[in-house]
């Protein structure tokens, strides 16, 4: 696959100004955040949005050139004009038929990335989580997994440059080194903002890797979640696998008493735009 196939537009080259370890050696897992500058300083992100990261083949498999979707986790309106950052998580895949582990692509490309060396990127691409004008709006946010990216550069704006006043409750992973990482950030935010509420989603059996307990974290905190999606100017913002999205509506549905309430008060905010989602 091509950058081009990805109907992003015109790729375009970044340069790498900083790759700094977000997890102590001893981790189990690698995360690293890449400081990139823009060689045009009008290209934007806000957060939510990914860009297209290609690697120059040839690649196993025939690949010619390899491209994958990071999101932006911090935005030019934090760090300046043309610059932004990606979390990038060093992954490797088992192959099913020979059991033999490999290093992904681009994860591992990114990680091993010197500094000033030079990305061929696209996009930005993906609905942007907008935040509202009104600093008294209630906001949902629900990130696991890598989804939790995009809540950093959000968490920053509602309170490092605006006075946010609404209620906001964050329901995010503490898994993964990833998800790890943000947790202090979110941990650091909590003791200082007055309406900001977290809730940590945990696996059911940890020591058996299963999938975060999405729903019943929900169920555990039922009361607060429906009463702030029947406030009047709330606004819903989800990201992650789409299992996340399916855990979400499993348990708003029981919320509501039937799968069809839900339905119904989920297209009320898709349709008065308060409702944004990034699955995948």
């Amino acid at each position: 696959m091509k950058i081009e196939d990805l109907d992003l537009g015109p790729s375009w080259t970044a340069k790498l100004i900083g790759n700094t370890a977000l997890t102590p050696p001893e981790a189990s897992e690698e995360v690293r955040e890449l400081l990139l500058e823009a060689g045009d300083d009008e290209y934007d992100f806000r957060a939510g949005q990914c860009v297209a990261v290609s690697v120059s083949g040839p690649h196993e498999f025939g690949q010619q050139e390899h491209v994958r979707l990071y999101t932006v986790a911090r935005t030019p309106a934090e760090l300046g004009p043309g610059r932004f950052t990606l979390c990038v998580r060093r992954c490797s895949f088992l192959d099913p038929y020979s059991g033999e582990r490999f290093p992904g692509i681009a994860s591992n490309y990114l990680c091993d990335l010197d500094e000033d060396s030079e990305l061929s990127l696209a996009g930005p691409v993906g609905l942007p989580f907008l935040i509202p004008n009104d600093p008294y709006t209630p906001l949902l946010m629900v990130g696991l997994g890598t989804g939790i990216a995009p809540f950093r550069a959000m968490l920053r704006e509602l309170y490092e440059q605006r006075d946010w006043q609404g209620k906001v409750m964050l329901f995010h992973g503490a898994r993964t080194g990833l998800e790890t990482v943000y947790s202090t950030d979110v941990a650091e935010i909590s003791e200082r903002a007055e309406g900001f509420s977290p809730v940590s989603v945990v696996s059911p059996r940890p020591a058996w890797g299963d999938k975060e307990d999405l729903a019943g974290a929900i169920r555990s905190h039922q009361d607060e979640v429906w009463k702030l999606l029947g406030e009047p100017e709330v606004c819903v913002y989800i990201a992650g696998l789409n299992w996340v999205g399916e855990q979400f509506d499993l348990a708003m549905a029981e919320a509501a008493g039937n799968a069809e309430t839900w339905a119904a008060r989920k297209e009320k905010l898709q349709k008065a735009g308060r409702w944004t989602s990034l699955l995948y």
